[in-house]
């Protein structure tokens, strides 16, 4: 489970050491590759922050988006998100952090989502 979800495309052609410090680091032949032998006509993964909230890479067959803007109050990047159309157009809309309500953080917990965790 650990490399399904810290696993993360590189420049570099082939596999190599990631640089979260667990799963692998894969390059463009491998996402062809792997797209070529499970018939799909690309990859559309998360979990990796990108400045402008989406990246396309491996010549357009890997894509990751992250839907968190300003990601832990510090990254300065924006958010993102695709609609695929059933022609399988794609459209991305990128949108920026706002700013956070006036609440101490966890607050919601002592209330109706926290009775319930209980």
């Amino acid at each position: 489970m650990c490399e399904l979800l810290w696993t993360d495309p590189q420049v570099m052609p082939g596999r190599g050491p990631s640089k979260r410090g667990v799963g692998i680091a894969f390059g463009p032949d491998v996402t062809r590759r792997w797209c070529t032998l499970n018939g799909v006509t690309g990859i559309i993964r998360s979990h990796e922050v990108r400045q402008d909230g989406y990246q396309i890479e491996h010549d357009g067959l890997c894509t990751t988006v992250f839907s968190a803007p300003n990601y832990v109050d510090q990254g300065g990047n924006k958010g993102a998100f695709i609609r695929i159309d059933s022609a399988g157009t794609q459209k991305y809309t990128q949108f920026e952090a706002t700013p956070h309500p006036p609440m101490k953080p966890m607050a919601y917990i002592q209330g109706g989502l926290g009775s319930m965790m209980m």
